[in-house]
């Protein structure tokens, strides 16, 4: 299976990653809808893993077209070695991989594409997620996969640079993209904050892999992540494209924790290791 795009990945996605709409992910999920889903079941099945169908609408909703990016870029490559998808990036990349029997942080894990992907490979996952209506959307996509379901514990609470709480706000039509530090529109919902530190030291556990897409607070998380990147040294893969100098910031951030890392930058996502 293949670890790389090739060729014709990449220059698709060069032709195209400008002009990248909400529509352009509607088609794409119409696409991954026709190949995927099983109508006995009413799901979506990619390679071995289970997806809850989000919707019965007629045409592709704004939430479904968020979630064809994450298939995309999380299971495609991981499950199928199709980087066609690719948008923001895989989370895996090079040496940065999840292995069987790694404790895995997924800081901002949403519908749980991911967490279920870490499960599946033999990971234990803490699934960090604020949002109420989302945590139900994960439980959903955990109940299809019984078999996985014990290896993700979900976390109600966002991670920062300390402990307490913050209001998100959480966009129209999408549980995409909920932010306590992004300008935008949408209904307010108050969650706790706490830190990597401060629930490792609480939990008793030592992260192998950390992945966050937490839409801006990459680097508040990371600040709250200090003494865990020194002493354990776990893998990271982050993204980078909510503020034009995420890349730099979180790259000094994590340097400055412990210079033994090794950083790579691809699509939209830095990926570091010891």
């Amino acid at each position: 299976m293949r670890t790389k795009p090739t060729f014709f990945d990449s220059l698709r996605y060069r032709l195209t990653v400008a002009g990248r709409t909400e529509d352009f992910y509607r088609l794409q999920y119409e696409r991954m809808f026709r190949r995927h889903y099983v109508r006995k079941t009413d799901c979506l099945r990619v390679g071995p893993l289970y997806l809850p169908r989000l919707s019965h609408a007629e045409f592709p909703t704004r939430e479904e077209a968020y979630y064809a990016m994450e298939i995309g870029d999380i299971l495609y490559p991981a499950l199928l070695g199709s980087f066609r998808y690719v948008d923001e990036g895989p989370y895996e990349w090079e040496d940065v991989r999840i292995e069987e029997g790694d404790v895995v942080f997924d800081c901002g894990a949403n519908l749980g594409v991911f967490s279920l992907l870490a499960a599946y490979k033999g990971a234990e996952v803490y699934a960090f997620e604020p949002i109420s209506a989302a945590r139900t959307e994960l439980r959903k996509t955990l109940d299809l996969n019984p078999a996985l379901k014990e290896r993700v514990h979900i976390v109600p609470a966002a991670l920062s640079d300390s402990e307490g709480s913050a209001e998100f706000t959480v966009l129209d039509g999408t549980l995409v993209g909920s932010s306590m530090v992004l300008q935008q529109q949408g209904r307010k919902e108050t969650a706790r904050l706490t830190t990597v530190d401060a629930f490792c030291e609480t939990e008793g556990v030592s992260p192998d892999f950390i992945k966050a897409d937490i839409e801006g607070a990459e680097r508040q998380m990371m600040k709250g992540a200090v003494e865990t990147l020194k002493r354990d040294a776990p893998k990271i893969s982050i993204c980078t494209y909510h503020f034009a100098d995420d890349a730099a910031v979180l790259r000094g951030i994590i340097k400055a924790a412990n210079p033994a890392y090794r950083i790579s930058e691809k699509w939209k996502k830095m990926y570091a290791r010891v």
